[in-house]
């Protein structure tokens, strides 16, 4: 029987693969560290200074913004430092933003666009002063990470719900997924010190069993148990070093499907 390949087959496969590749530069180039957001532009945007302070309490899961105004600025272009960054743009939990045509700013809900800044700036706060967790992570023998994040929102205001965030994870060896919620009412859910210092004790765990990769490690869903009392300060060593890491890593957080969208990039 003589098979043939009809042209438009070969031009959709073509056009797959094209968007795939480009998804995936897309995301490999924020390994590089390129665009961050200065401090100046934030001290001259009032908006941008609201959703900084609203997100700068490390222990703090859950904030509101509705009384923020909608920032402009595309959050996308991220932050670095100390070594650490993320960058980048995804919406998911939209039901009217599909993968892989959901990385536009203007496809986010004003609280989703309220909650991808907060998620910058709290990526910013925690890692200015970076779990001793995060730094071994990083400077592991052997490891294959440097550092880099890609951020993307669960815009669940977009339904006006609420939900978890998915579990931020390591999406690929050198590259990992920073991600936050937004919810009705203009609620934010962002990672914790204490859950940014859990994940890299199980990503750890995971590099030195798997010759330095840690590809697949995640964050433990948020825990109030494991969170620091009101006065103690910021979470470091001591508040992960509770011997449920790696299990508390793996469940990603149960209330939520923890790979949601894992495989939107």
């Amino acid at each position: 029987m003589n098979r043939r390949i009809a042209p438009w087959a070969l031009i959709l496969g073509t056009f797959a693969i094209v968007a795939g590749c480009s998804q995936a530069a897309d995301e490999e180039d924020a390994e590089q560290g390129e665009d961050a957001y200065s401090q100046a532009q934030v001290d001259s945007d009032p908006t941008l200074q609201a959703l900084q302070a609203a997100a700068a309490d490390v222990n703090q899961y859950e904030i509101n913004v509705d009384d923020i105004d909608v920032p402009v600025p595309n959050a996308s272009v991220g932050t670095q430092v100390n070594g650490f960054s993320t960058r980048g743009l995804d919406w998911f939990k939209n039901p009217n933003v599909p993968y892989p045509n959901n990385k536009s700013w203007d496809q986010g809900t004003d609280t989703g666009k309220k909650c991808q800044w907060a998620a910058v700036f709290r990526f910013n706060a925690i890692f200015s002063d970076p779990p001793a967790e995060a730094v071994a992570m990083r400077q592991l023998e052997g490891g294959r990470w440097s550092g880099s994040f890609w951020s993307w929102i669960d815009d669940y205001a977009s339904t006006d719900s609420v939900g978890h965030p998915t579990s931020s994870y390591a999406w690929s060896t050198g590259l990992w997924k920073w991600i936050g919620a937004s919810g009705r009412d203009g609620l934010c859910r962002l990672p914790t010190k204490t859950m940014v210092a859990r994940m890299m004790t199980a990503c750890i765990a995971q590099a030195n069993a798997n010759d330095g990769d840690p590809k697949g490690c995640r964050m433990p869903g948020y825990n109030p148990a494991y969170e620091p009392a009101p006065d103690a300060g910021d979470a470091g060593a001591d508040a992960s070093d509770d011997g449920d890491a790696d299990a508390g890593a793996a469940d990603g957080g149960a209330g939520d499907a923890a790979f949601d969208g894992a495989d939107g990039g």
